[in-house]
Protein backbone atom coordinates (compact mmCIF):
# COMPACT_ATOMS: atom_id res chain seq x y z
CA UNK A 1 0.00 0.00 0.00
CA UNK A 2 1.27 3.69 -0.66
CA UNK A 3 1.83 5.73 1.95
CA UNK A 4 0.53 9.51 1.63
CA UNK A 5 1.95 11.60 4.08
CA UNK A 6 0.16 14.70 5.82
CA UNK A 7 2.05 17.95 6.63
CA UNK A 8 1.72 18.41 10.23
CA UNK A 9 3.14 21.28 12.13
CA UNK A 10 5.35 19.99 15.24
CA UNK A 11 3.12 21.67 17.99
CA UNK A 12 0.01 20.78 16.63
CA UNK A 13 1.45 17.04 16.69
CA UNK A 14 2.69 16.92 19.86
CA UNK A 15 -0.92 18.12 21.43
CA UNK A 16 -2.76 15.79 18.62
CA UNK A 17 -0.64 12.31 18.86
CA UNK A 18 -3.57 10.38 19.75
CA UNK A 19 -5.82 11.76 16.82
CA UNK A 20 -2.36 10.64 14.50
CA UNK A 21 -2.31 7.34 16.14
CA UNK A 22 -5.89 6.69 15.39
CA UNK A 23 -6.08 7.70 12.50
CA UNK A 24 -2.88 6.66 11.26
CA UNK A 25 -1.43 9.64 10.28
CA UNK A 26 2.17 9.64 8.57
CA UNK A 27 3.22 12.90 9.25
CA UNK A 28 5.18 15.46 7.25
CA UNK A 29 6.38 16.94 10.50
CA UNK A 30 6.86 20.94 10.14
CA UNK A 31 9.22 22.37 12.14
CA UNK A 32 8.91 26.00 12.08
CA UNK A 33 11.60 28.49 13.66
CA UNK A 34 9.62 28.62 17.07
CA UNK A 35 9.25 24.80 16.99
CA UNK A 36 13.02 24.94 16.98
CA UNK A 37 13.39 27.48 19.72
CA UNK A 38 10.92 25.50 21.62
CA UNK A 39 11.75 22.10 20.56
CA UNK A 40 12.95 19.75 23.75
CA UNK A 41 15.32 17.23 22.09
CA UNK A 42 13.73 14.74 24.61
CA UNK A 43 10.66 15.46 23.59
CA UNK A 44 11.31 15.24 20.77
CA UNK A 45 13.22 11.94 20.74
CA UNK A 46 9.64 10.83 22.96
CA UNK A 47 7.64 11.55 20.16
CA UNK A 48 9.66 10.06 17.47
CA UNK A 49 9.61 6.83 19.26
CA UNK A 50 5.66 6.79 20.07
CA UNK A 51 5.55 7.45 15.73
CA UNK A 52 8.43 4.35 15.78
CA UNK A 53 6.19 1.91 17.57
CA UNK A 54 2.95 3.23 15.84
CA UNK A 55 4.54 2.15 12.37
CA UNK A 56 4.14 5.50 11.20
CA UNK A 57 6.46 6.31 9.07
CA UNK A 58 7.80 10.41 9.03
CA UNK A 59 9.26 12.88 6.59
CA UNK A 60 10.48 16.73 7.72
CA UNK A 61 9.54 19.73 6.37
CA UNK A 62 12.30 22.39 7.61
CA UNK A 63 11.41 25.95 8.72
CA UNK A 64 11.51 28.96 5.61
CA UNK A 65 9.75 31.87 6.60
CA UNK A 66 12.15 34.62 6.15
CA UNK A 67 14.98 32.48 5.39
CA UNK A 68 17.56 32.99 2.28
CA UNK A 69 19.99 30.06 1.72
CA UNK A 70 21.39 31.85 -1.35
CA UNK A 71 21.04 35.04 -0.40
CA UNK A 72 23.69 37.81 -0.19
CA UNK A 73 23.76 38.87 3.40
CA UNK A 74 26.30 36.85 5.27
CA UNK A 75 23.89 37.33 8.79
CA UNK A 76 20.70 35.96 6.98
CA UNK A 77 22.50 33.21 5.76
CA UNK A 78 23.94 31.80 9.37
CA UNK A 79 20.86 32.07 10.85
CA UNK A 80 19.40 30.01 7.49
CA UNK A 81 22.00 27.57 8.14
CA UNK A 82 21.58 26.73 11.32
CA UNK A 83 17.81 26.65 11.06
CA UNK A 84 18.13 23.75 8.37
CA UNK A 85 21.51 22.29 10.60
CA UNK A 86 18.89 22.22 13.36
CA UNK A 87 16.33 20.83 11.45
CA UNK A 88 18.61 18.29 10.05
CA UNK A 89 20.26 17.33 14.04
CA UNK A 90 15.97 16.20 15.09
CA UNK A 91 15.89 14.27 12.05
CA UNK A 92 18.38 11.68 13.92
CA UNK A 93 15.18 10.75 16.07
CA UNK A 94 12.73 10.64 13.20
CA UNK A 95 14.36 9.25 10.68
CA UNK A 96 12.21 10.30 7.68
CA UNK A 97 12.43 8.99 4.67
CA UNK A 98 12.89 12.60 3.19
CA UNK A 99 14.01 16.28 4.55
CA UNK A 100 12.04 19.42 2.57
CA UNK A 101 13.74 22.44 2.36
CA UNK A 102 12.97 25.35 0.15
CA UNK A 103 15.67 26.86 -1.75
CA UNK A 104 15.02 30.40 -1.78
CA UNK A 105 15.27 31.48 -5.54
CA UNK A 106 12.98 34.14 -6.76
CA UNK A 107 13.82 35.93 -9.77
CA UNK A 108 12.64 39.58 -8.85
CA UNK A 109 14.65 39.00 -6.02
CA UNK A 110 17.69 37.99 -7.40
CA UNK A 111 17.18 40.57 -10.62
CA UNK A 112 17.75 37.06 -12.31
CA UNK A 113 21.25 36.80 -11.24
CA UNK A 114 21.21 32.51 -11.04
CA UNK A 115 24.95 32.86 -10.76
CA UNK A 116 25.11 35.01 -7.73
CA UNK A 117 22.74 32.89 -6.14
CA UNK A 118 23.39 29.69 -6.71
CA UNK A 119 27.24 30.75 -5.83
CA UNK A 120 25.77 31.52 -3.09
CA UNK A 121 23.44 28.55 -2.39
CA UNK A 122 26.70 26.56 -2.86
CA UNK A 123 27.80 27.72 0.33
CA UNK A 124 25.04 26.64 2.35
CA UNK A 125 24.06 23.59 0.53
CA UNK A 126 27.65 21.45 0.59
CA UNK A 127 28.23 21.19 4.16
CA UNK A 128 24.55 20.68 4.76
CA UNK A 129 24.34 17.48 2.29
CA UNK A 130 27.55 16.70 4.08
CA UNK A 131 26.10 16.40 6.97
CA UNK A 132 23.09 14.30 5.73
CA UNK A 133 25.34 11.85 3.94
CA UNK A 134 26.80 11.26 7.11
CA UNK A 135 23.74 10.57 9.14
CA UNK A 136 21.81 8.46 6.16
CA UNK A 137 19.47 11.17 5.41
CA UNK A 138 18.03 12.95 2.42
CA UNK A 139 17.49 16.19 1.88
CA UNK A 140 14.85 17.69 -1.14
CA UNK A 141 14.62 21.42 -1.92
CA UNK A 142 11.13 22.46 -3.30
CA UNK A 143 9.64 24.51 -5.89
CA UNK A 144 8.39 27.71 -4.64
CA UNK A 145 8.36 30.81 -6.56
CA UNK A 146 10.37 29.64 -9.32
CA UNK A 147 8.82 29.90 -12.94
CA UNK A 148 11.28 27.77 -14.45
CA UNK A 149 13.24 23.88 -13.21
CA UNK A 150 16.76 25.59 -14.41
CA UNK A 151 17.60 27.02 -10.95
CA UNK A 152 17.10 24.22 -8.84
CA UNK A 153 18.25 21.70 -11.94
CA UNK A 154 22.01 23.55 -11.84
CA UNK A 155 22.36 23.57 -7.98
CA UNK A 156 21.46 19.66 -7.44
CA UNK A 157 23.62 19.11 -10.73
CA UNK A 158 26.33 20.94 -8.96
CA UNK A 159 25.81 19.25 -5.62
CA UNK A 160 26.37 15.89 -7.30
CA UNK A 161 24.34 13.60 -4.52
CA UNK A 162 22.21 10.85 -4.06
CA UNK A 163 21.32 12.38 -1.06
CA UNK A 164 20.04 15.69 -2.79
CA UNK A 165 16.80 15.57 -4.49
CA UNK A 166 13.84 17.52 -5.49
CA UNK A 167 10.60 18.02 -4.25
CA UNK A 168 7.97 18.63 -6.86
CA UNK A 169 5.23 21.24 -5.36
CA UNK A 170 2.03 20.75 -7.67
CA UNK A 171 0.72 24.12 -5.74
CA UNK A 172 3.58 26.46 -6.15
CA UNK A 173 3.90 25.12 -10.01
CA UNK A 174 0.17 26.38 -10.65
CA UNK A 175 0.64 29.83 -9.06
CA UNK A 176 4.21 30.61 -10.19
CA UNK A 177 5.71 28.65 -12.88
CA UNK A 178 5.72 29.65 -16.32
CA UNK A 179 6.93 26.70 -17.99
CA UNK A 180 4.53 23.61 -18.50
CA UNK A 181 4.32 20.75 -16.18
CA UNK A 182 6.12 18.61 -18.79
CA UNK A 183 9.05 20.12 -19.26
CA UNK A 184 9.24 20.31 -15.37
CA UNK A 185 8.78 16.84 -15.16
CA UNK A 186 10.95 15.43 -18.23
CA UNK A 187 14.11 18.22 -16.86
CA UNK A 188 13.52 17.02 -12.94
CA UNK A 189 12.94 13.52 -13.29
CA UNK A 190 15.85 11.89 -12.19
CA UNK A 191 15.79 14.15 -9.09
CA UNK A 192 12.27 13.51 -8.40
CA UNK A 193 11.65 11.69 -4.45
CA UNK A 194 8.93 13.46 -3.54
CA UNK A 195 5.59 15.12 -4.49
CA UNK A 196 3.28 17.72 -2.83
CA UNK A 197 -0.09 17.55 -4.07
CA UNK A 198 -2.00 20.46 -3.07
CA UNK A 199 -4.52 22.56 -5.66
CA UNK A 200 -5.69 26.74 -6.32
CA UNK A 201 -7.11 28.43 -9.00
CA UNK A 202 -3.89 30.16 -10.09
CA UNK A 203 -4.89 33.23 -7.92
CA UNK A 204 -3.29 32.70 -4.64
CA UNK A 205 -1.06 29.45 -2.39
CA UNK A 206 -4.67 28.38 -1.39
CA UNK A 207 -3.65 24.59 -0.28
CA UNK A 208 -6.77 23.16 -1.78
CA UNK A 209 -7.65 19.38 -1.71
CA UNK A 210 -6.78 17.66 -4.64
CA UNK A 211 -9.00 18.43 -7.61
CA UNK A 212 -10.95 21.25 -6.05
CA UNK A 213 -8.61 24.07 -8.27
CA UNK A 214 -7.10 24.24 -11.84
CA UNK A 215 -3.82 22.12 -11.48
CA UNK A 216 -3.96 19.08 -14.02
CA UNK A 217 -3.65 15.97 -11.95
CA UNK A 218 -4.62 14.15 -14.86
CA UNK A 219 -1.61 14.88 -17.03
CA UNK A 220 0.30 14.96 -13.94
CA UNK A 221 0.17 11.42 -12.72
CA UNK A 222 -0.43 10.32 -16.43
CA UNK A 223 3.05 11.88 -16.40
CA UNK A 224 4.77 9.65 -13.39
CA UNK A 225 3.12 6.81 -14.79
CA UNK A 226 4.81 7.57 -18.25
CA UNK A 227 8.33 8.37 -16.68
CA UNK A 228 7.99 5.15 -14.12
CA UNK A 229 8.29 7.69 -11.35
CA UNK A 230 7.35 6.33 -7.43
CA UNK A 231 8.01 9.27 -5.54
CA UNK A 232 6.75 10.19 -1.82
CA UNK A 233 3.57 11.12 -1.78
CA UNK A 234 2.39 14.18 0.78
CA UNK A 235 -0.43 16.39 1.36
CA UNK A 236 -0.61 19.75 3.05
CA UNK A 237 -3.92 20.43 4.30
CA UNK A 238 -4.86 24.17 6.13
CA UNK A 239 -7.89 22.38 7.53
CA UNK A 240 -8.96 19.58 8.65
CA UNK A 241 -11.95 18.97 6.50
CA UNK A 242 -9.85 19.33 3.34
CA UNK A 243 -7.36 16.23 5.11
CA UNK A 244 -9.99 13.54 4.42
CA UNK A 245 -11.28 15.00 1.16
CA UNK A 246 -7.53 15.71 0.20
CA UNK A 247 -6.30 11.64 1.06
CA UNK A 248 -9.07 10.36 -0.79
CA UNK A 249 -8.48 12.21 -4.05
CA UNK A 250 -5.31 11.33 -3.74
CA UNK A 251 -6.13 7.86 -2.68
CA UNK A 252 -8.23 7.94 -6.48
CA UNK A 253 -5.28 9.29 -8.35
CA UNK A 254 -2.90 6.29 -7.73
CA UNK A 255 -5.45 3.73 -7.24
CA UNK A 256 -5.93 4.83 -11.33
CA UNK A 257 -2.32 4.93 -11.64
CA UNK A 258 -1.77 1.25 -10.92
CA UNK A 259 -4.50 0.21 -13.11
Amino acid sequence: MTIIHINVPYSMLLQRIDFAITNRINPEIYFSAEDLDACDEKEAQHLSKILQENDLETTLHGPFMDLSPGGVDRRVKEVTFDRFLKTIELARFFKPKMIVFHPGYERWKFDGNVKLWLESSLQTWRPLVKEAEELGLSLAIENVFEENPDSIKILLEEIHSPYFRFCFDTGHHHVFSKAPLSQWMEVMERFLSEVHLHDNHREMDEHLPVGEGGFDFNQFFTLLSQLNLNPLYTIEPHEEAHLWRGLEAVKKYISDLRS
